[in-house]
């Protein structure tokens, strides 16, 4: 009994023992962003980390104002033959322990992703410690180059990106996506970035922005394509990943011969699905899109309500939208890059034709597929018009 109870004793010593194995904070970096570019050496590759600066961040503050004698955040540089290696020159430079569980964004430059993003996601794989969930985005020239943008209502450039994905402007692409699609051979798009120079007038300094510029299309783990804002909108919203609480799709309509007639619609709720039947010919696949939109723009040429002209709105509305996905839908499949996934849905449906399809299924879906979009949409309000 005595000896039962030293065992107890002893257990309960060990446990006050402390943590072993502990880091302290502030022994840590914590990557928030990570940019990718093609070296300027051949057969090199530059990676860029984003860390915010603790010491300049103020609780409480906005547009990045925490930084009071200097930027909130850092960006380290290194090109090495490899991203393990660069990723290595770069935890040389510092004082602190790399962390990349933190990580919000990763961003890829226009040449890297020409020739290929493979082992960038190759690394992802070997790296547990990674987010899958993380957004990726591509930058229309050098990725080191986005974090110069500024961040007006956020405190780190790589809030701004990551904001930009959690809204869902147009796609919200995470690693987990890229990987999948590769998994499966299917295509996917991510978001394209804008970025410029502009002028601050009041403080009289040259500033730098970033948006959505459009729809970057990968195809085996390389661009294939792009796309701009308005294809990328319809893509998505064949895709069923489009927004709709930040920026509406908004769509123009005419009618009458000379025009006259004008309205402007804007959805607020939008939804796609697709399907894939079986014919004579191959599968035939269906894109239905359904929306529920309000007219925000009124004008007729022979001065009648809009109410009384709610089918004829409904109608240009569906033609439109139908049209315009469509002419998207066909920019995709003449790149062969499978974004809606429909080799997928041919497997799942129809698994004898699918053996006949998968080993030239690009060849077969860029020459032959065929893509049926249908609209349906409801009215919902006319505005202040009773």
């Amino acid at each position: 009994m005595r000896a039962i109870k030293l065992g107890m004793v002893l257990l309960m010593l060990l446990n006050l023992t402390g943590c072993w194995s502990k880091t302290e904070l502030d022994e840590l970096t914590f990557i928030y962003g990570m940019y990718f570019d093609k070296g300027k050496e051949p057969g090199t590759v530059e990676v860029s980390i984003s860390s915010p600066l603790p010491n300049r961040l103020m609780s409480g503050s906005q547009g990045g104002s925490g930084a009071s004698d200097g930027k909130a955040y850092s960006m380290i540089s290194k090109t090495a033959a490899t991203i393990p290696e660069a990723v290595i020159l770069i935890q040389k430079d510092l004082s602190r322990r790399l962390e990349i569980s933190h990580i919000k964004i990763v961003v890829v430059g226009k040449e890297y992703a020409s020739q290929g993003i493979g082992e960038m996601l190759e690394w992802f794989k070997r790296q547990p410690e990674i987010p899958l969930g993380t957004y990726i985005m591509a930058a229309p020239g050098r990725a080191s180059e986005i974090p110069k943008l500024s961040p007006i209502f956020e405190q780190l450039p790589d809030q701004v990106l990551s904001s930009i994905s959690k809204e869902n402007l147009l796609f919200s692409t995470t690693i987990r996506d890229c990987m999948l699609s590769e998994v499966s051979h299917m295509g996917y798009a991510m978001n394209y970035l804008s970025f410029g120079q502009k002028t601050d007038s009041t403080e009289k300094k040259d500033e730098y922005w970033v948006g959505v510029g459009g729809v970057m299309l990968f195809q085996d783990m390389k661009m294939r394509g792009l796309m701009n804002v308005n294809e990328g909108r319809d893509l998505a919203w064949a895709a069923g990943t489009i927004a709709g609480h930040i920026t509406f799709p908004m769509y123009p309509i005419v009618w009458d011969d000379d025009g006259k007639g004008a309205a402007s619609a804007i959805f607020v709720r939008n939804s796609a699905a697709s399907s894939v039947s079986m014919t004579p010919d191959g599968p035939l696949f269906q894109v239905k899109i359904k929306g529920n939109a309000s007219i925000t723009y009124f004008k007729d040429s022979e001065h009648r309500d809009a109410d009384k002209l709610s089918a004829l709105l409904v109608s240009k509305l569906e033609q439109k939208v139908a049209g315009e996905v469509s002419a998207a839908l066909e920019h995709i499949r003449q790149e062969g890059v499978d974004v809606l996934h429909l080799g997928m849905l041919v497997e799942w449906n129809y698994p004898a034709e699918w053996k006949k399809l998968r080993e030239r299924w690009e060849d077969y879906y860029t020459s032959k597929a065929r893509i049926k979009v249908t609209a349906k949409f409801v009215i919902e309000d006319f505005g202040s018009e009773k």
